[in-house]
């Protein structure tokens, strides 16, 4: 995977591979958090811009508590 479909940041890192082997990856992204799966057609995502991520609400703080 070179990229992040939803905001086109290189390097995702894989998270997992399926149960089965070479059926699927599940790969995530650090820049925007978007999670996928190597079999989805990705190709109507609309693309997260740069400003749409910095104004985003930041749920980190969910995971703090």
């Amino acid at each position: 995977m070179k990229e992040c479909p939803r905001c086109g940041e290189s390097n995702p890192h894989k998270l997992a591979d399926s149960p089965v082997a070479g059926v699927f990856t599940i790969w995530g992204c650090r820049e925007c958090n978007y999670v996928w799966r190597s079999t989805e057609d990705l190709s109507g995502l609309k693309k997260l811009t740069k400003e749409a991520r910095e104004r985003a609400v930041d749920l980190k703080y969910l995971t703090e508590r």
